[in-house]
């Protein structure tokens, strides 16, 4: 069995190798780039791809899509610290077959290889919170929402925010009114409010 490990940190790298050492008949590939991990993809059958969300500005996920264009047999998990709201629907979008955050236990990742050698999922415990905490939060906003919520938030009025968008008034209070529906709140102040306590990014596509 084939691991390619992909950190753009050589010290994490260097932990799950020495962490997964101990399974048999494993071999180990790694890269810091996903540029790196791409020739390793195309020059080599790999079973099971470790990789992190971001890769020093290449995405983690873009690179799983990649393994699984060359190699769809190779199973994929995802090993990353970001706990945010919104990125969990991006994971799932990848559909990658297993979840592991590296505040976990180290042993959840060596519980997510097992399986995914023996042809099953893993999602560690904590992401299995995240993904219910996800589930509960609102649509995303479109980016001209986004635009008029910063708009909002700053003070501006509508009449303002209509000039600098290029976009009438009414366009403006319609946006509004879209976004005050998808928080649940009755007012701007609110809405402001609101996407405070959801981390505000939640909103970017």
């Amino acid at each position: 069995m084939t691991i390619l490990l992909v950190d753009d940190h050589p010290i994490v790298l260097e932990g799950m190798r020495t962490l997964l050492a101990s399974l048999p008949n494993t071999s180990f590939a790694s890269a810091t780039t996903a540029a790196r991990a791409r020739e390793i993809i195309d020059g080599s059958m790999v079973d099971i791809m470790i990789a992190d969300l971001e890769l020093g500005g290449d995405s983690g996920l873009a690179l799983a899509e990649y393994l699984h264009e060359r190699q769809p047999a190779a199973r994929v998990a995802i090993y990353t610290m970001h706990e945010e709201p919104w990125t969990v629907h991006d994971i799932l979008d990848c559909e990658p077959d297993a979840v592991v955050m590296k505040g976990d236990s180290p042993e959840e990742l060596v519980k997510a290889v097992k399986a995914l050698a023996s042809g099953k999922g893993f999602y560690s415990p904590s992401f299995c919170t995240m993904l219910s905490v996800a589930n509960t939060m609102p649509e995303r906003l479109s980016d001209r929402e986004l635009q008029v919520l910063e708009m909002t938030a700053a003070g501006l009025s509508t009449k303002v925010a209509a000039s600098r968008l290029g976009v009438s008034a009414n366009t403006v209070e319609f946006h509004r009114r879209r976004i005050m529906l998808k928080l649940g709140v009755a007012n701007a102040a609110e809405m402001v409010m609101r996407a405070k306590e959801l981390g505000w990014d939640y909103a970017k596509p």
